[in-house]
């Protein structure tokens, strides 16, 4: 088989990568996280512990 009878359809690399769910790395919670991995909520917390 040549990479020419592969179609784009059939191209492993040619999908584009899954997401995984969202979930906090600090409490678990699924949904949107920020680029750290956090929620808004443990984002705020982690803000107020370094003051």
């Amino acid at each position: 088989m040549t990479e020419d009878a592969i179609s784009p359809d059939q191209d492993p690399e040619a999908d584009p990568p899954r997401q995984q769910p969202t979930v906090c790395l600090r409490c678990g919670t699924p949904g949107p996280v920020s680029e750290d991995g956090f929620c808004a909520k443990c984002e705020q917390a982690l803000e107020q512990a370094c003051l």
